[in-house]
């Protein structure tokens, strides 16, 4: 295991070093030719490489939502490397964990003995004195033992495919194409001497199941080399190192060491992966131990499929790998290899789902095959039918298009979401063990799918909180005497007997449960779907607002304040004033009261709640013990309407005709230097403050795009010189949000179009979502915009920032003219009915009607 540790981080560092992966893209418009005789033609999203990929991080993604695969080469070797949502080493292990602590006690720390610590380990002291210290101590470490000491929980590898190529040709050119619309990866690799290997491979929509169709030319007596044929297989999981081992060899490849802080001698690594044999069949299983989520084990399997297949076992316990050897029957010239992965989340488990996949291939593998090819490119064309975006600048086309591939590959409704890193592409052990990361980190992936029109893509969401329930629930209970929720900074997908961290500063946050309740209401805006809001999304959103009527404490002032909870990841301080209605906490605190206010109203239900709600909303302190902001009409609802992640959202305001010309982040700036993740929460904050400039903030946009882009489109997050090969972070795909939103925003009850967009860069979308549940389509030409659809699902009113000086014109789908009402605040609305189109264009003001 060693050995293969060593040369996996040695072709990473190799890459980072001498940037030997250089990159050929080709941008849109890539046009191929549609059906013959019909004169139809097809846009293209490609990404072209003509080197090799050399770390899964930077590998050709493919995926179903549930399993994906990162496609990536060695010197020899085409590798496909597995992931899954499910696949995680669950072990919570508490058992030198303090006892968690009541918020009481906290509250009596701060309040009474003035505890002052950073908030990350650090000296700890009770400014006005403590009858005991050691408490203090233990309590005061910012996270607790099991989680600085152990690598568990965390996200583990599936495994990996190899295809060996010829070793011994020289000279080898290889290309390799990401067809986005094709949700397919076509490699062709090339020897002087004449012979060609091509590969084909997609991964099935509606299994878990990667195929791989591969192909040899001129491999003959006169070209060939050794004894083995052109192309055989390889399907491998290794034994997992100790973390001892781990932290070792990723210090020594790059230098960072906070694996070495994990040494708990109760640390073990999971069991040797082995090769198991089902009526004759041999397929790879990892297993891991019983948790309180799958209580008799976790197992996930691996297993070749396919016409004339055989996976042979190889004797490896020496190393401790599980190894399959494919080699094609006879002297084939061509052939298909399916990969089946399977786990404990399968119907009735990994071997019954291994089973039935090779029953369905049995007598008729190619015919199936040939049928999963088919139901790909049919899932894929459905999938880019919903939205689509023409940008005339490739690069931020491009980077919709890839982003949106990813997402695509890596979420989907029903199954579990990744962590910090995108499961393909998850070492052995993970910074912040890969969780669930609510103070931004979790939601800022699922950022742009309700607007690109994704339900399906942002309802994943629901899967990953579905896992934090219930411990929510008790910490809520148990530890702070609330009904309803509470969520934790860092949550996994298990069910944890108990507070995972149980530990201050950073463990009694009392801000990313209103943060976390945000999805639902979000949800709700943009489709107006009532049952869905019935049955998923207001029982959290109660659950969510019940928390803080109860942890709000009505004051001699009348007030109902916020005591104790520090905001961001701050430490301690000995001055109760630091953790009393903190901005952050209140922020939340009133934006979850609001969503709970108008959810119950909308249902007509729970009134006795709503006025408990209300109560605390109008009794509610403002920020710091500060004098709320005094605002009126508009500018009142569109701040109490922007989420408090997005910071003050102000009511629309054309682009300036000019701006101070300073670049925005600066270039010493962390985006720039070190930490593209957080990089579009800030755009979003810019965006609904009316603080992006187009002109100046969207080539610095586009610049970091250019700066943190791997070969695979996706962004990275933090930079690999601090934190190594750590994996894909997902928390980068959040950058389609403000791309959006540049282009339509909703957030305030009434539709932007092109709000923070250059004059001069040409653009369009298709079928864009707009709370209110609106499909909106729209173009910009010549510093205007040039069209504007708006579709109507549920026949609410549209209410609209005119996007003309002169007003607008509306007409339904027969042509008839529809009126138009000004709003006092400025706003124009007119009445829609579901399921209609309605095409606006320019108008003079005498089409409007005065408000009554």
């Amino acid at each position: 295991m060693v050995r293969l540790m060593s040369n996996v981080h040695l072709r990473c560092l190799v890459a980072a070093l001498f940037g030997c992966v250089t990159l050929k893209v080709v941008f849109w418009p890539c046009v191929e030719s549609g059906a013959a005789g019909q004169g139809e033609q097809r846009i293209r999203h490609v990404i072209e490489l003509e080197q090799r990929i050399l770390c899964a991080d930077d590998g050709l993604l493919l995926g179903n939502g549930d399993l994906s695969v990162s496609v990536y080469q060695s010197a020899d070797r085409i590798i496909w490397r597995f992931g899954k949502g499910d696949v995680w080493d669950r072990r919570l292990d508490l058992s030198d964990d303090p006892k968690p602590p009541h918020i009481d006690e906290i509250a009596h720390g701060i309040k009474v003995e003035g505890w002052k610590c950073p908030p990350y380990s650090g000296p700890v002291v009770a400014t006005r004195g403590t009858k005991n210290p050691q408490r203090m101590r233990e309590l005061c470490v910012g996270s607790p033992p099991s989680y600085r000491s152990r690598p568990y929980p965390c996200p583990k590898p599936v495994g990996e495919l190899v295809l060996q190529l010829p070793a011994d040709l020289s000279g080898m050119k290889i290309r390799q194409r990401l067809v986005i619309e094709e949700a397919a990866v076509h490699i062709t690799c090339s020897w002087p001497c004449g012979v060609k290997i091509e590969a084909e491979c997609f991964v099935v929509p509606t299994r878990n199941v990667l195929v791989v169709n591969w192909k040899t030319k001129n491999w003959a007596d006169r070209t060939r080399m050794g004894n083995k044929p052109a192309v055989w297989f390889s399907l491998y999981r290794w034994r997992e190192p100790t973390i001892q081992e781990f932290a070792a060899r990723f210090y020594g490849d790059c230098r960072h060491g906070t694996f070495r802080a994990m040494s708990s001698p109760k640390a073990t690594p999971l069991p040797p992966p082995v090769v198991r044999n089902d009526a004759g069949w041999n397929f790879i299983e990892q297993t891991f131990p019983p948790d309180p989520t799958f209580k008799a084990g976790f197992r996930c399997a691996m297993a070749p499929l396919g016409p004339g297949i055989a996976g042979q076992p190889v004797e490896m316990a020496a190393t401790g790998e599980a190894r399959l050897h494919i080699v094609p029957p006879g002297n084939l010239s061509e052939g298909r290899l399916a990969v089946v992965v399977a786990t404990t989340s399968d119907k009735d488990g990994a071997l019954a789902e291994l089973r039935r996949t090779k029953t369905l291939l049995a007598d008729r593998a190619v015919e199936v095959m040939n049928g999963w090819q088919n139901e790909n490119r049919k899932a894929a064309a459905e999938f880019w039918s919903k939205s689509a975006l023409r940008i005339a600048d490739p690069l931020l086309e491009n980077l919709w298009y890839e982003t949106l591939h990813a997402r695509r590959s890596v979420c989907r409704r029903g199954k579990t979401p990744p962590g910090l890193f995108l499961p393909s592409t998850v070492q052995d052990y993970s910074h912040w063990h890969g969780d669930y990361h609510t103070n931004y980190n979790y939601q800022e992936p699922f950022w742009g799918d309700y607007t690109a029109n994704h339900l399906e893509l942002g309802d994943a969401y629901f899967a990953g909180v579905d896992f934090m329930l219930p411990i929510g629930r008790k910490i809520a209970r148990d530890y702070y005497n609330c009904r309803g929720v509470f969520f934790q900074l860092t949550e996994y997908p298990i069910l944890a007997a108990d507070d995972p961290l149980g530990a201050v500063p950073m463990g009694r946050m009392a801000y990313m449960t209103g943060w976390m309740m945000h999805q639902y209401w979000w949800r709700y805006l943009y489709t107006m779907d009532e049952e869905w809001l019935r049955r998923s999304g207001y029982p959290v959103i109660r659950d969510c607002a019940l928390f803080y009527t109860d942890f709000l404490k009505k004051g001699d002032d009348g007030l109902y304040h916020a005591f104790p909870s520090n905001q961001g990841e701050d430490g301690f301080s000995g001055d109760p004033k630091d953790y009393t209605d903190r901005p952050q906490i209140m922020q939340h605190a009133r934006y979850c009261l609001r969503a709970a206010i108008r959810a119950s109203e909308v249902l007509d239900t729970d009134a006795n709640l709503r006025a408990e709600w209300r109560d605390r909303l109008d009794h509610c302190a403002y920020d710091d013990g500060k004098p709320p902001v005094k605002l009126d009409g508009l500018a009142r609802q569109c701040h109490e309407a922007n989420p408090p992640e997005f910071g003050f959202g102000r009511p629309y305001q054309p682009q300036p005709a000019s701006h101070d010309g300073k670049p925005w982040p600066p270039e010493n700036s962390a985006a720039h230097t070190w930490y593209f993740g957080q990089y579009p929460l800030m755009v979003m904050r810019r965006l609904r403050g009316g603080e992006f400039v187009a002109a100046r903030d969207l080539p610095v946009f586009r610049g970091l795009v250019e700066r943190w882009r791997r070969p695979n489109g996706l962004m990275q997050g933090m930079a690999i010189a601090n934190y190594g090969h750590a994996g894909a972070w997902t928390e980068s795909l959040g950058v389609i949000g403000p791309l959006q939103e540049m282009m339509l925003q909703s957030w305030d009850g009434a539709l932007r179009i092109f709000p923070a967009w250059p004059k001069d860069l040409d653009a369009r979308f298709e079928n864009l979502r707009a709370e209110g549940a609106f499909l909106v389509s729209a173009s910009w030409s010549g510093g205007k915009v040039a069209s504007l659809e708006i579709h109507s699902e549920k026949g609410v009113p549209c209410r609209m920032y005119v996007p003309w000086p002169k007003g607008m014109k509306v007409n339904d789908a027969a042509g008839h003219d529809v009126a138009v009402t000004s709003e006092p605040n400025g706003r124009l609305r007119f009445p829609t009915r579901p399921g209609t189109t309605y095409t606006l264009r320019p108008a003079s003001p005498v089409s409007q009607t005065k408000p009554k």
